[in-house]
Order: structure tokens, then C-alpha cells, then sequence
């Protein structure tokens, strides 16, 4: 009788439990990412550092070499250059990760079959000072090394941060140096200006260099760092002109002005801090003088 009552018990917890159980669908190796997973980044554009880049019409160069349109890197600048860095916070929920699926997929395409994993999530910006907005997106995580290079369209992606938005996530058995061979024999092929692109392996990334006059108008080097975590996300990205980042976007986040410490607050403290250190000293002072 009693070991009846025990098995009921044990099953009346387990029946009580079963909405609280979740059961996930088998993920790929190469996906990092989880359900529910959330990550938020800062946007920074220093005004001051875009000079040469403008004077070079540098944004019109870049668009003819890749095929950026709409989301060059001129437009990311003209979006933003109004406000102070960080000029906005981007977060990123992941709220569903789909079955794996096989076809072509990217445009341009070369008709080759691709092997991903849709991700969907809500995505959007938000404006400390005006607004905010946000809207559901889906990503794609391929399962291998050649497939992320026909995924960024040959790393072309890397020259505009609104063109990053597509590849956020990438295989988390990404080769790197793989990656950079295989990007560097594709300019090779190309020939003319793309030959003078440089790139070169990170153990979490790669970064692309072209040299003054690479692209024939750019009278300061280029230079683009892209970085990801061990779960695929994108972790940094910067793009510097002639040695000045011209803008950053990396891990931040966003904290509403009513959770925010007063500026003022800090100069209280650092008075207070000030005031307990000069009575210590003196205290530290007047003691030895009475020896």
C-alpha cells in the first residue's frame, strides 16, 4: 500500500511538471546559439575621424567594388553622424531555431546547394534620447567555411556595417584561415584592384587591409576587424580609415535614463573619496607626531 502511494505521488509531481518541461529540436554542431538567447551591441560613429573618408568620396568607390547598394557605409554614417557615441544600442533575441534545410540560398548565387539553419529572433535599435524600433528577422547559419565566404558574397559584406546584419551568426566550426585562403584566391581570380586586398587569419575573426591608392581613390589605408564569440555571434567590428576607426560595434547595453546614476552623483563620491583619504593621512600624521 505504501509503495502505491509512493508511485502516485511520484507520478501526480511528474504530471504537474509536464508544462514546464520543454523539448528542443536537435541543433547542428555548427550552431551555437540557443533559444532564448540574447545579446545587445553599441554603435559608435566618430564624427570626427570621416573627413578623409568624405573628401575621398570613398563611399562611392567601395559600392562600385562591392555590391553594398543601398547599405554602403556612407548611409550607415548619415544615419548616425547627428548624435554622440554610442549613437545607438542594438539587441538581439533569439526566438526560434528552425529545422536544417539544403538549397540555394544567397543572391548572387553561383547555383551551388548550401546547407543552413534558419534562426529567427527580434532585432531593431534603440535611440537613448528620441526612439526605438524593432521587428523580427531571420538569419541563416551555414555548415561550413565556403559556404559563410558565398554568405558574406566573398567577405564583400565586411565593407558596410548594415551589410554585417546578414551574417551576425556564423558556423561555429568556422576555419578562419581556411576562410582568408579561400577569400584570397577569389580576388586573385578577380584580378585588377582586388589583388591588392589583403587578409589575414585571427583566432576569432579575420581582418582586411587595402593600402593607400589600393582602390586607386583612397588616398588612406583601409582597414576592417571582425570578430566572434565561441557561439558564432558577432562580437566586434570596426572599420578604420587611414588609422582612425571611423566606427565600432561591439557588445554594450543599453541603460534607460531613469536607471542611470546622476553625473553629479560621481563628483559627490569622488569629494567624499577625496576627504576620507586627506583624514586618513592627517589621522596617520597626527600619530606618528606623538611619538
Amino acid at each position: 500500500m505504501k509503495k502505491m502511494k509512493c508511485i502516485s505521488s511520484i507520478t501526480l509531481v511528474i504530471l504537474l511538471l509536464i508544462p514546464f518541461i520543454r523539448i528542443s529540436n536537435a541543433q547542428g554542431s555548427y550552431v551555437g546559439i540557443q533559444n532564448g538567447g540574447e545579446y545587445e551591441w553599441a554603435l559608435s560613429i566618430y564624427r570626427e575621424n570621416w573627413n578623409t573618408y568624405v573628401n575621398d568620396d570613398l563611399g562611392a568607390t567601395l559600392e562600385n567594388l562591392v555590391p553594398l547598394g543601398a547599405s554602403n557605409l556612407t548611409r550607415v554614417f548619415n544615419d548616425w553622424k547627428n548624435f554622440a557615441p554610442p549613437q545607438s544600442y542594438w539587441p538581439l533575441k533569439v526566438t526560434s531555431i528552425g529545422v536544417e534545410e539544403s538549397g540555394l540560398l544567397f543572391s548572387p548565387s553561383d547555383n551551388s546547394t548550401i546547407t543552413y539553419t534558419p534562426v529567427n529572433g527580434t532585432f531593431g535599435w534603440i535611440l537613448s534620447l528620441f526612439d526605438s524600433d524593432e521587428w523580427d528577422e531571420t538569419w541563416y547559419v551555414v555548415n561550413d567555411t565556403s559556404s559563410f565566404l558565398k554568405q558574406t558574397v566573398n567577405l564583400s559584406y565586411s565593407f558596410s556595417f548594415y551589410t554585417m546584419f546578414s551574417v551576425f551568426i556564423a558556423p561555429t566550426t568556422m576555419s578562419w584561415s581556411t576562410l582568408v585562403s579561400e577569400f584570397l584566391a577569389e580576388m586573385t581570380a578577380k584580378g585588377g584592384l582586388y589583388t591588392n586586398i589583403v587578409a589575414t587569419a585571427q583566432s576569432n575573426g579575420y581582418s582586411i587591409d587595402i593600402p593607400a591608392l589600393g582602390f586607386e581613390n583612397n588616398s588612406a589605408a583601409i582597414n576592417i576587424n571582425v570578430k566572434y564569440n565561441s557561439k558564432g555571434v558577432l562580437s566586434s567590428y570596426k572599420f578604420s580609415y587611414g588609422g582612425k576607426t571611423l566606427l565600432d560595434f561591439v557588445p554594450g547595453k543599453f541603460i534607460p535614463e531613469h536607471e542611470r546614476v546622476p553625473d553629479e552623483y560621481y563628483f559627490i563620491f569622488i569629494g567624499l573619496a577625496v576627504i576620507l583619504l586627506a583624514e586618513i593621512v592627517f589621522y596617520i600624521y597626527m600619530r606618528k607626531g606623538r611619538k
